[in-house]
């Protein structure tokens, strides 16, 4: 009987491509060292290899591992995504922080990008709106003025949703809108998985003058149910500089796109 624990280490990329995204499909989630070790190639090329996977939308990367797309197709926790493609979501906050001025009211969503914006924001003297209650807490203590939309928690996403969250932000006015979402479509727009949270995303997005989309590169051609906001009314949309440049140039063409450097966070 063949033994399936090792792999023929003089596979094609292409093949162990393949097989690698079989395995993690197969398990939902497998490190970087089993996968070094199974296929007798240094943990770098596994993560190289992991890298164009991702691109394909054929699995998601966190620290040291591989997730199924199939698995990172249902809502993740906050505590799950939080490890997700962190420097590149601080890169994004950074850039964003930029935007806001002395003074300013802004809306920040429930999304871990939206969090790692608060955490750069949190000593600015503003007042923040949130649907978020990480956000909010991450904001505790610091200079910013804290508005939370209150209403049902979602346990998964940290979020506030129903009725109550949508009524309060009905009189709320602010300058600026940041907001994340599950995948960004062209020409759809901004999508997400959970209608509860469109639609306080949306609300949100209507109390701004302003709105700015906060978007890793992972996120070009993720499909969700929901519809959070087409790009007609967003300003700008901050990414990464690990977005394509197919990807740059399909969404140039509705969006204004800057790109956030990995580098000031390396």
């Amino acid at each position: 009987m063949t033994d399936k624990s090792k792999t023929d280490s003089r596979l094609l990329p292409s093949e162990r491509l393949l097989q690698i995204r079989q395995l993690v499909n197969a398990k939902g989630v497998v490190r970087v060292s089993e996968l070094a070790a199974r296929f007798e190639v240094s943990d770098m090329t596994i993560r190289r290899d992991l890298s164009e996977l991702e691109k394909l939308g054929a699995i998601e990367k966190t620290f040291g591992a591989a997730v199924s797309s199939e698995q990172a197709s249902f809502e993740s926790s906050v505590s799950e995504r939080m490890h997700l493609r962190q420097a590149h979501k601080r890169a994004i906050a950074k850039a964003a922080a930029q935007l806001v001025d002395p003074g300013d009211t802004v809306a920040i969503d429930a999304s871990t990008t939206g969090l790692a914006l608060a955490q750069e924001l949190r000593l600015h003297n503003i007042h923040i709106v949130t649907s978020g209650l990480d956000v909010a807490q991450a904001l505790r203590g610091g200079a910013a003025t804290v508005i939370t939309t209150g209403g049902t928690l979602r346990e998964r996403s940290g979020g506030f949703v129903g009725p109550l969250a949508l009524r309060s932000l009905e009189h709320i006015r602010v300058d600026k809108a940041f907001f994340s979402a599950k995948g960004v479509l062209v020409p759809d727009g901004f999508v997400d998985s959970d209608l509860g949270e469109v639609d306080v995303k949306r609300m949100l997005l209507s109390t701004a003058a302003r709105i700015f989309a906060l978007l890793d590169s992972s996120k070009y051609g993720k499909r969700a149910m929901g519809v959070i906001s087409g790009f007609d009314r967003v300003e700008r949309l901050i990414s990464d500089d690990e977005l394509d440049e197919a990807a740059r140039a399909a969404l140039t063409e509705h969006v204004q796109v800057e790109l956030a450097s990995l580098e000031v966070i390396a």
